[in-house]
């Protein structure tokens, strides 16, 4: 093979897989140097498409260089292959914290997420915020302090990383709930050990009056949103001051009780998700000059979930945009739990062009309120033909009175996770599952709402039943209230009650 022409040699070698290669490079210093060649790794990308978190475009593989590209598939490998199996384990990022005293309450952990793949963000009540460094999957697991914060008037309630993922803006509200401000962290301030640690830098402040809620902040749009009442919600932006008041649609009385449980800019678009709905509104064009001007008059669009079903939390994905000649398309997945019919991922999907629409299609639904088939209270009759379900494997989930306390997404939808734990066990379970690599390839028409959707199912025309697996157990006495989890690196991120961090 060492006589063919280089250009034939390197042909042939890029038909092998990545283990192939890899063992290719340790036989001969001749062979080694085409497996460092950045067009073979270059040609991989199409092939693993299936195990990346997500698609890359030319412009973004064109800037990275053969290591990158070569340890982006190695740890795409490594995720795939480990993702369901076990974990044994643990590594304990913040101590839990058991304490009675009221004058000194036990700091909770309120929000949970890995932000850029490399960081892990904790926003905890008592106004304490925490960044850690997180080491890559093929190192020895560590933390390293990124960013401490606390404040005794300030209390943090959200955040978002801006479209190049170099700046971190965490909204705080007052104590006493009379304004709001927004602070930065530069993330790229810590690749460099002679630049010092990384500072928070206050970016804006606003007024705000009770019952207002941060929602949601875009640290691009420089803007913040507020839910009031189930009547309207506030769109400020921090800078300017601007602000507008927006009423939400009321078409009935149950729109009273038709909470507010997460909001998210797409372009010209608030996208506002209820507990019965999902909603969209134009965007004041004088709040942002971020989003560029229209001449014509945007409508407001509404999907309305099935009457059986509501939700009070929703994990979201990152929002991908696709434009084209007519039109613009946004999409995000989300995963939510509904106290009587489980868990259910659906892709909503807001078209932007000369007649605005937005589609909420189910993607995967897990029954959690079925009774389990092993526990029987009643005897069998002796005549009873049909066999009995065979047990269940281990690690499979079974459908069971299950309570779910805490679910959340991966940035781009490709791995989820939930905390469960069963009527009959003393202990949680941490429950992981797989999407499908795109999950906006994967709509058929056929896929519509309806109250049968809730249900389990293998029909092709209704939502695919999620098939999690446990992956760890935890004990009881740690009430697990948030997580988080990297669809790059696979790591997961559990927060506690008592204030206890854990990366698995």
């Amino acid at each position: 093979m060492q006589n063919l022409p280089v250009e034939l040699q390197l042909q042939i070698i890029s038909f092998l897989d990545v283990e192939t290669i890899l063992s290719l490079r340790k036989t001969c210093t001749s062979l080694s140097q085409f497996t460092h060649d950045r067009s073979l790794w270059l040609d991989l990308i199409p092939r693993m498409s299936h195990i990346l978190p997500r698609s890359l475009s030319e412009s973004e593989t064109a800037t990275l260089s053969t290591l990158q590209l070569e340890r982006m598939i190695k740890t795409a490998m490594h995720v795939e292959q480990v993702w369901l199996l076990p974990r044994k384990d643990s590594f304990l990022v913040k101590e839990r914290c058991d304490s009675d005293d009221i004058e000194n309450p036990i700091p909770r952990v309120r929000y949970l997420a890995f932000v850029s793949d490399h960081y892990l963000l904790s926003l905890g009540s008592e106004g304490k915020i925490n960044l850690w460094k997180i080491n890559d999957v093929f190192a020895p697991f560590a933390a390293e302090v990124f960013v401490t914060y606390a404040s005794s008037i300030w209390y943090p309630c959200g955040y978002h990383l801006n479209a190049a993922g170099s700046v971190l803006a965490i909204a705080l509200t007052h104590v006493e709930l009379v304004a709001a401000r927004v602070l930065t962290i530069s993330l790229d301030s810590g690749s460099s050990s002679d630049s010092g640690p990384p500072l928070l830098v206050t970016q804006g402040e606003f007024p705000i009056f009770p019952p207002q809620v941060i929602r949601a902040i875009d640290a691009d749009l420089e803007l913040a949103l507020l839910s009031n009442t189930a009547l309207s919600f506030e769109v400020v932006n921090w800078r300017t001051k601007a602000q507008a008041t927006i009423a939400l649609r009321a078409n009935d009385l149950g729109d009273l009780w038709n909470g507010i449980t997460a909001m998210r800019i797409c372009g010209p678009y608030i996208l506002v998700f209820r507990m019965h709905t999902v909603e969209a509104y134009p965007l004041p064009l004088h709040i942002s000059s971020g989003v560029g001007e229209r001449s014509d008059i945007l409508p407001q669009l509404t999907f309305r979930f099935p009457h059986t079903m509501t939700y009070r939390r929703v994990s979201l994905t990152k929002t991908t945009c696709t434009k084209d000649d007519e039109s613009d398309i946004y999409g995000l997945s989300a995963l939510a739990n509904d106290l009587f019919h489980g868990i259910f991922h659906f892709y909503v999907k807001l078209t932007v062009c000369a007649s605005p629409s937005l589609s909420v299609s189910p993607l995967g639904v897990r029954p959690m309120a079925v009774a389990s088939p092993q526990f029987i209270a009643a005897p069998l009759p002796e005549d009873l033909s049909l066999p009995l379900a065979p047990p269940v494997p281990f690690g499979i989930v079974q459908d069971t009175r299950t309570f779910i306390s805490a679910w959340a997404l991966g940035d781009y939808g490709r791995r989820g996770i939930w905390v469960a734990r069963s009527r009959i066990s003393m202990i949680r379970t941490v429950v992981a599952f797989t999407n499908p690599p795109d999950v906006s390839n994967t709509l058929g028409e056929a896929r519509v709402w309806s109250d049968d959707s809730l249900q389990a199912n293998v029909d092709s025309e209704r939502p695919r039943l999620i098939n999690g697996r446990v992956v760890h157990d935890i004990p009881l006495r740690d009430d697990i209230t948030v997580c988080a989890v990297s669809d790059t690196t696979g790591r997961m991120a559990l927060g506690s009650w008592a204030g206890s961090i854990t990366i698995l």
